[in-house]
């Protein structure tokens, strides 16, 4: 196991229901918490069951303190397991596993942009930009308002399909709009599929656009082969889970992580 990697018994400090089926859960995670960089994940499990059998991938949302922070929509067996546990219960975290985002530079001007469950980085990737002396803004879509939640001490600007909340479009339609007048140094995205390869075929070859790809994975080490993302020269594939699940759009063929 690499020097920065850990396996930790993490127990649950809260968890709060923050729109309808969609959580945040704390665990004390002191060695994870200390070493996980913005856009690295976690492998998920529950200790002593084999129901559900594998473990799950977690984006890091937050750090506190010893603590993470993983923010989930509760649709699976194993989330909704996940949900229901009670200050104390513990769970067993590998982690912080796979490549992030890059580091920003002082100065650096990053566009966020996220949908449905991608928006777990947010508060990771501000934060960390903030404190590198970088200025980030960030861009959240949702089909309505209902599937949107806010974060503390987060500005965000928000696109909804239906127009309930904010600009009256996909998040993507939002950025095309807003790079009329600006443009940043860096595009960072998190979201489903289709928005990504969206993100990656309107900025891949305007602005430096990295990517991170949704995609099953069953180890989160590389080890199964089960997460292939097929290179943009044509020379092979990235693994999702060891060489991502962050990629430079000019590294792979497809946002979509599909053969």
């Amino acid at each position: 196991m690499p020097t920065n990697q850990f396996l930790e018994y993490a127990s649950v400090i809260k968890t709060l229901e923050v729109a309808p089926h969609t959580f945040l859960t704390e665990f004390s995670s002191p060695k994870i918490s200390a070493a996980v960089k913005p856009g690295q994940f976690v492998m998920l499990s529950f200790p002593g069951s084999l129901d559900p059998l594998l473990p799950r991938a977690f984006s890091v949302c937050e750090v506190k303190g010893d603590g993470v922070v993983l923010f989930y929509v509760a649709v699976g067996k194993g989330t909704r397991l996940l949900s229901k546990l009670r200050n104390g219960e513990e769970v067993i975290l590998n982690g912080p596993l796979g490549r992030g985002f890059p580091e920003l530079a002082r100065g650096e001007k990053v566009w966020l942009a996220v949908g449905g469950s991608g928006a777990a980085v947010l508060p990771i990737v501000i934060t960390s930009a903030i404190d590198s002396g970088a200025f980030p803004e960030a861009f959240y879509g949702a089909r309505t308002m209902k599937q949107l939640m806010h974060f503390d001490n987060i500005q965000i600007e928000f696109a909804t399909d239906d127009g309930s909340a904010g600009f009256h479009g996909t998040v993507v339609e939002l950025l095309k709009l807003k790079m009329k007048k600006d443009r940043p140094d860096k595009i960072f995205a998190c979201g489903p599929s289709p928005m990504l390869a969206s993100v990656q075929r309107e900025f891949g070859e305007k602005v430096r656009t990295y990517i991170s790809v949704e995609t099953p994975m069953a180890c989160g080490m590389g080890l199964c082969q089960g997460c292939p993302v097929r290179k943009k020269d044509g020379t092979g594939y990235y693994l999702a889970c060891k060489d991502g699940p962050v990629f430079d759009t000019n590294e792979i063929e497809v946002a979509t992580g599909a053969i």
